[in-house]
């Protein structure tokens, strides 16, 4: 379904991710964003967009930016549900959850944000 240059996209913002680069994840996705427009379904391009906006968030969350965090996780949140049983593969749900304390987590920024990983569906259990 991706062309080999989105997948190098999607692949690389995967390891920039979960390396806590989550800036260079960021712009990976973009551009793979930005080329599924008028190209994928309006589902499959709001569910990049909000893992871009984790990313984002996660981002914000180290720079302790309370506001940030709120606003973005409040979009991330809309964008996830709808593929929250997966994106190319990747384990949205796993990802939401481990996500998710990070908006509460605005008057103490006691988390780190380097613990939250992308993965994949493990396809033996699916």
């Amino acid at each position: 379904m991706l062309t080999q240059q989105q997948s190098d996209w999607l692949d690389v913002g995967i390891e920039h991710f979960n390396a806590g680069r989550f800036w260079h994840a960021h712009e990976d996705w973009e551009a793979l964003w930005i080329s599924l427009k008028g190209n994928a379904s309006q589902e499959l391009i709001n569910g990049v967009q909000g893992i871009i906006q984790i990313a984002a968030m996660l981002l914000n969350h180290q720079r302790k930016k309370s506001r940030g965090v709120v606003s973005l996780w409040t979009k991330s949140s809309a964008k996830l549900t709808p593929v929250i049983d997966g994106l190319f593969g990747l384990d949205i749900a796993s990802l939401y959850v481990d996500s998710e304390p990070f908006h509460l987590d605005v008057e103490l920024f006691l988390l780190d944000a380097t613990n939250v990983k992308i993965g994949f569906h493990d396809s033996e259990n699916e």
